[in-house]
Parts: C-alpha cells; structure tokens; sequence
C-alpha cells in the first residue's frame, strides 16, 4: 500500500508580498520539496495562499509542521488531509500561480470532503480537487 499523501491548506500573509518576496519563497520551497519527494502547488492572491502538498506521509507531516511555524503568515487551516493514490501535481516541486480573488474563493470553499464513499476498485474523489487540478491546467 502506497503512502502517498495529500495536505491542502489555506492562510494569509501577515503583509502583502512582493514578487520579489514570493520569488524567495519558492525558490526555498522548490529545493526543500526537491530533496523530500515533495510536489504540489501554491496560489496567491492579495496576500492569501492555498498550497497543495503531495508526498509521503511523514515528511508532509514535517514540512507542513515547518509551514505552520512561519511568520509569513498566520490564520492556516487545513481543508484536506487524505492518503491518494496517485499525484496530481507530479512535475512540480513547487507550482506557483496567482489567483483572481473569485478563483481563490471558488476553491476554498469547494467541498473538500469526499463527494461519495467509493467502491474498493474506484478511487476516492474530492470536489475541492477535482476543481484545483482544473484550475491548474487551465491557468
């Protein structure tokens, strides 16, 4: 049994950032993710974040202890914690996109819970990730 895992979380920015700023960030982000077998994605929009983390369970657990220990920003709650069976964000280390406030709004609030108890051969789906993967390949 695979132990992939995947983290979604939100949190705001305790001031807003520049690109320059956001540039810092995922430069260390994509080489922590790199040596860990971390992907996923992050968005940004006037000074909120949503990021996707994808990965084994236990250095998850320790990169997003590490996350929540930043003062970059505060307010983090967690909207998905789940075991996947595949990645949907496997060549990256660390996407990036800014977001309209809509779009990041959209996918906060979609549900994050599984939509239905699956059968033992389908895979579990959940609205909040079905709608980022399509944000994320229509971006």
């Amino acid at each position: 049994m695979s132990d992939l895992h995947s983290l979604v979380y939100v949190s705001t920015a305790t001031h807003l950032m520049s690109d320059a700023e956001l540039e810092a960030l995922l430069l260390g982000a994509v080489e922590q993710n790199n040596k860990n077998d971390v992907t996923g994605v992050l968005l940004y929009n006037d000074g909120d974040f949503m990021q996707c983390l994808e990965g084994p369970e236990r250095v998850l657990r320790e990169t997003f202890k590490r996350i929540s220990g930043s003062r970059q920003h505060s307010g983090i709650i967690c909207l998905f914690d789940e075991k996947i069976n595949k990645r949907s964000f496997s060549d990256w280390h660390m996407g990036y996109a800014k977001t309209s406030k809509s779009q990041m709004l959209a996918l906060s609030s979609a549900q994050w819970k599984k939509i239905a108890e699956a059968s033992a051969e389908e895979e579990k789906e959940w609205e909040g990730l079905i709608l980022l993967r399509d944000f994320w390949s229509r971006r």
